[in-house]
């Protein structure tokens, strides 16, 4: 198929070029498309018959230059065309199956390790792989939030064959110290035990087991023979609850996402706006009267259409947070699933259930019975 390729031989005028032509057509060279001009002599032919031309142009020694045909033409039908273009067409499919990469931005070098080996050692991936050997990204978020309990949330973005896990931290909130010892610490709320942190006390609970409200979990007061000794009780009981939430907001919402910070120079007289800015550039006095460089932090405004995509994506997400502050420190949201949503006169109403993981031991002062 390649010496089939279509080529322009052009011969500049000459005696020889009438017995050149009859010489090609004695040997059988087809031509095509001949033209005599004042200047030149041009035909067609194929790459197949170029080694006979060119001895030809030897012999009646004439000048000639020889151009491809087809060079202006967007699609050749050749098979190295053909089989370039299927590859450009297949490769990119075959790699957007596959996952090259998984990287962790984590606000500390030290976190990003401690996150990348539990991801490790729980899932056991060696890139590059398929993107359905790749959990979903429920499984992967839960498995590591309930091996990194300081952690609020895990982001989970793929683009193209790189997945990126960007993990939240929880809220820091300072605890009062009580130097007294409570008697006991008993349940606040209803839940199925998960794990103990206790420094003081006596279990009077297992793990997985369920506790209910006012259950002692932890007592201050254990029994010698016919004696009662008073260690006191100090710890922490987590369990496992479920919280129903409800929301109600309009289908269409706007959005203010933080953008990158720039530098503006404001000329005092021409700029007469109102700008805020991060913060200011310290000009000489002389100048400070007329000119300011202030570095300016860009917003984008949008408009969002909830559907149940986005309500799972962008919703969800926004009320885990804003649970989780109005929750005690160290706790944790596990796992998150949307009971209902209901679009009805430009708004959206639904539930989401919330399975938290909190700690639920209060202190008691005073000897109680148990």
């Amino acid at each position: 198929m390649w010496n089939n390729r279509p080529i322009i031989i052009r011969i500049k005028r000459h005696e020889n070029v009438h017995p050149f032509i009859q010489a090609l057509h004695a040997q059988h060279v087809p031509l095509k498309r001949v033209v005599f001009r004042e200047q030149e002599v041009s035909f067609e032919t194929t790459m197949h018959y170029l080694p006979k031309i060119r001895r030809a142009r030897r012999q009646f020694r004439l000048k000639m230059a020889v151009f491809y045909a087809d060079e202006l033409q967007v699609f050749r039908a050749q098979l190295w065309t053909l089989l370039g273009l299927t590859l450009m067409i297949v490769i990119p499919i075959i790699c957007a199956q596959v996952i090259w990469r998984v990287d962790i931005e984590a606000a500390t070098p030290e976190l990003e390790q401690r996150l990348g080996k539990t991801f490790q050692e729980t899932f056991q991936l060696e890139t590059p792989l398929s993107k359905k050997s790749l959990p979903s990204n429920t499984i992967i978020r839960q498995k590591l939030l309930e091996q990194h309990r300081e952690l609020s949330w895990v982001h989970i973005d793929k683009h193209g064959g790189r997945v990126i896990l960007r993990p939240q931290e929880s809220p820091k909130q300072t605890e009062q110290s009580n130097d007294k010892l409570a008697s006991h610490l008993v349940a606040t709320k209803s839940g199925v035990i998960t794990h103990f942190n206790i420094q003081n006390g006596e279990r009077k609970i297992s793990i997985n087991d369920t506790a209910y409200e006012g259950d002692v979990l932890v007592s201050g007061v254990i029994e010698s023979g016919t004696d009662q000794v008073y260690v006191g009780a100090k710890g922490e009981v987590f369990a496992d609850y479920w919280l129903e939430c409800s929301f109600k907001i309009p289908t269409t919402i706007t959005m203010e996402t933080v953008q990158q910070k720039q530098w503006r120079v404001l000329l005092k007289g021409i700029h007469k706006e109102k700008v805020d800015y991060v913060q200011k550039k310290d000009l000489p006095n002389w100048l400070d009267p007329y000119v300011s460089i202030v570095e300016e932090q860009q917003t984008n405004t949008m408009q969002v259409e909830l559907d149940e995509s986005k309500i799972e994506s962008l919703l969800i997400p926004l009320l885990h947070e804003k649970v989780l502050r109005s929750l005690p420190a160290k706790t944790m949201i596990k796992k998150e699933n949307l009971l209902q949503a209901k679009w009805e006169n430009g708004t959206v109403e639904g539930k989401v259930l919330f399975l938290v993981n909190e700690n639920i031991a209060s202190p008691i002062q005073g000897l109680q019975g148990e």
